[in-house]
């Protein structure tokens, strides 16, 4: 990043802090680094991220080619006919891996995409992919801030106590995970919430799998800056949202 960029959020694609595959996202550009090697692509010719599945051409190609002449030879006999027949399975095989294809994770262009092949999609990285698409659709900032939630029941709040770097016993929730509390009516009506813009706040924001390991609740160890704390909502306002 360079030093008249902010940084935005970052995300390591195969495994924490694996600084040779990782993607960041700043209010210039977007930079994935991959097997040690960085690409760049400035915000004004991004349109989104997404993974997909890529067909492998050589493989599918030279099945096609292969395969048929093997199967010529061995019924004219020109080849013995065990070595044709490994040669005909391994064709298939190599069609079938073709057609099968790998996950990619693809940068989606003005004009042109660019893929990079990944051997597995992490929850982290669907996480910032889906905050990426928001960010470069500037969807409402409803959906990108995180719901802190407030643990007393006093009048005044001690919003400093819940900033503090040593805060104990935070609960977190993004947008969509607090949807799906307030669909299943798991929201207690006296909670109150401190809605935070994880851009402002200053510090690392990570995604943890939780007990169920199917829902990824975002963490944030250091301070956070007081001029993230966008307001207040009680249960009214967490009905306001999702009505």
């Amino acid at each position: 990043m360079r030093e008249s960029e902010s940084n935005i959020a970052k995300c390591y694609i195969l495994f924490d802090k694996d600084e040779r595959n990782k993607c960041e996202i700043t209010d210039r550009r977007l930079y994935v680094t991959f097997k040690g090697k960085r690409s760049e692509f400035p915000i004004e010719y991004l349109i989104s991220l997404s993974i997909n599945q890529r067909k492998l051409l050589i493989p599918i190609i030279l099945s096609g080619i292969l395969t048929p002449l093997i199967s010529v030879g061995f019924f004219k006999g020109l080849f013995h006919p065990f070595i044709a027949l490994i040669f005909i399975i391994g064709g298939v095989f190599a069609f079938y891996f073709g057609w099968l294809g790998e996950k990619a994770l693809t940068v989606n262009l003005v004009n042109a995409h660019r893929d990079f092949s990944i051997k597995m999609v992490s929850g982290n990285l669907n996480e910032f992919i889906n905050f990426v698409n928001q960010y470069l659709k500037k969807e409402p900032i409803e959906k990108r801030v995180l719901y802190l939630e407030v643990l007393d029941n006093q009048d005044q709040i001690d919003i400093n106590k819940y900033l503090a770097k040593d805060a104990k016993n935070r609960k977190l929730y993004s947008f969509w995970h607090l949807k799906d509390l307030f669909m299943g009516n798991k929201i207690d009506p006296n909670t109150r919430y401190i809605v935070i813009d994880p851009l402002k706040s200053g510090t690392e924001v990570k995604y943890n799998t939780g007990h169920n390991n199917q829902i990824l609740i975002p963490m944030i160890k250091g301070e956070i800056n007081s001029e993230a704390v966008l307001r207040i909502i009680d249960s009214g306002g967490i009905q306001l949202l999702f009505d």
